[in-house]
């Protein structure tokens, strides 16, 4: 029987502008506007589009405002108000970052860019009473499953076994600890090594879907099913 669901937003388009990109321009632009230096901010196609044209995966990155939906539709969940789940975000670039279930993650998205990189600048955020809100790591995703341990990996793709919401929760409700990964980037496929580290591949409706809809769709189809 279910006793946490761990949800991990793998391969997720949050990261700090990489060293190739920090002299150009529309980065150095954003980051005075900021009142910071470019290696200091998050790299966002909205504002850094240009500088992105030459990076490796370019289609896959700069979207952290997926990450902050989908953590926002997690964390506001009754599945993680009853202690039933545990979220993860896996970086695009080898970062996990472990987010508390009681955390309150600001709902507008500036704010929540400028916590991300205080985030990156000093590894913990805790509140004021001391205790940890959010930490990260520098880990690859086949690292922090090791540490996990969890019961079965369930990766959600469109090139997955079709699987309608209730028999996937079904499925979920069956295993103690069962890890489900969501992809956090906005084109593109899964990177091999993540497809690999999956026993099952699965998907709920035969169109993509956004991830905050999938993480959405998924927590509830659970909620129905255990609470």
């Amino acid at each position: 029987m279910l006793e946490k669901l761990l949800l991990i937003i793998v391969e997720a388009a949050l990261e700090l502008v990489p060293p190739e990109c920090r002299k150009h321009p529309s980065v150095v632009k954003d980051a005075k506007r900021r009142g910071k230096t470019p290696g200091e901010v998050l790299l966002d196609r909205s504002y850094h589009h240009a500088a992105m044209k030459e990076l490796r995966n370019s289609h896959k990155r700069g979207r952290p405002d997926i990450t902050h939906f989908s953590l926002l539709e997690a964390l506001g969940s009754p599945l993680n108000r009853k202690g039933m789940l545990e979220t993860y975000v896996a970086t695009i670039d080898n970062y996990v970052i472990y987010v508390k279930p009681y955390v309150r993650l600001p709902k507008n998205y500036d704010r929540f860019k400028g916590l991300v990189e205080q985030l990156y600048r000093k590894q913990v955020i805790t509140a004021e009473d001391g205790r940890e809100l959010l930490s990260i790591q520098r880990k690859p995703l086949r690292q922090l499953l090791k540490e996990l341990s969890p019961s079965t990996v369930l990766l959600m793709s469109e090139a997955g076994e079709a699987v309608n919401p209730r028999e996937l929760a079904n499925l979920i409700k069956e295993s103690s600890r069962p890890a489900v990964l969501v992809g956090g980037f906005p084109h593109g496929g899964f990177a091999e090594e993540t497809i690999n580290l999956a026993e099952s591949v699965v998907k709920i409706f035969d169109e993509p879907l956004e991830a905050w809809v999938a993480v959405s769709r998924i927590l509830c189809a659970v909620e129905e099913a255990v609470l």
